[in-house]
């Protein structure tokens, strides 16, 4: 296992958790309230899309929060690495849907910088580009998301993460395409209330625990022989 993958990651895990709690839940909602869902009045979404500060938080943040995804992921490829190929595997496709969901949250990023520019000016295609930013951001996002966090998941059964983690973050990404059918099917308010939280509990845990694999994985100081005189 590549102590250093290892160490990056952790960093970058601990950097992209914060950035989403603080950049992308606590900001926006401290500025803007609760976004709207596809079921939300048109006028209301205009109203949340009509902060400006909006734009910077979705158009530009969120893509450096979504590039400290990639090294995240390499971290948890290279734990798993040291396992059975059976989690090799499933690390590799996880990385894998990791980069494509990454992608996917760039445009649907950029989408909401844009409803930002078109709420500002009252214009009439504010309905049709929300449709596509919910298709793309509760939907595809969402079945790409429990895919890759199912698939780390799984690899880390059979790992040096907690087995627990494991387990939780199987049922989760089974969750997030339940959720996914968001955009087409009503689903209960509670689902996106439950969501969030735990989400943070899979990340936080995830990420604590491979800041721990990057301690115990530390290479010690190196001894040298002492010059003679």
């Amino acid at each position: 296992m590549s102590s250093f993958a290892i160490r990056m990651g952790a960093a970058a895990g601990w950097l992209a958790l914060i950035g989403v709690v603080v950049g992308l839940v606590i900001i926006p909602a401290t500025i803007a309230g609760q976004p709207p869902t596809t079921y939300t009045e048109i006028s209301l979404v205009s109203a949340y899309f009509a902060h400006p500060q909006l734009a910077i938080l979705l158009g530009l943040v969120s893509g450096f929060i979504a590039v400290a995804f990639i090294p995240f992921g390499l971290g948890l490829r290279a734990v798993a690495s040291s396992g059975r190929e059976r989690e090799r595997a499933f690390a590799d496709v996880g990385l894998a849907i990791l980069v494509i969901a990454m992608g996917i949250n760039l445009v649907s990023g950029a989408l909401g910088a844009a409803l930002v520019d078109v709420a500002a000016r009252s214009g009439a295609e504010l309905a049709p580009l929300f449709r596509l930013h919910e298709v793309l951001y509760n939907g595809l996002a969402d079945v790409l998301e429990g895919a890759w966090i199912g698939a780390f998941s799984l690899a880390m059964l059979g790992g040096a993460m907690p087995r627990w983690i494991g387990w939780f973050g199987v049922a989760f990404g089974l969750a997030h395409w339940v959720k996914a059918l968001e955009p087409f099917v009503r689903l209960p308010d509670a689902v996106d209330l439950l969501f969030g939280p735990l989400l943070v509990v899979w990340f936080l845990a995830t990420v604590a625990a491979l800041t721990r694999t990057a301690l115990r994985s530390a290479p010690g100081p190196s001894l040298s022989a002492a010059p003679m005189a």
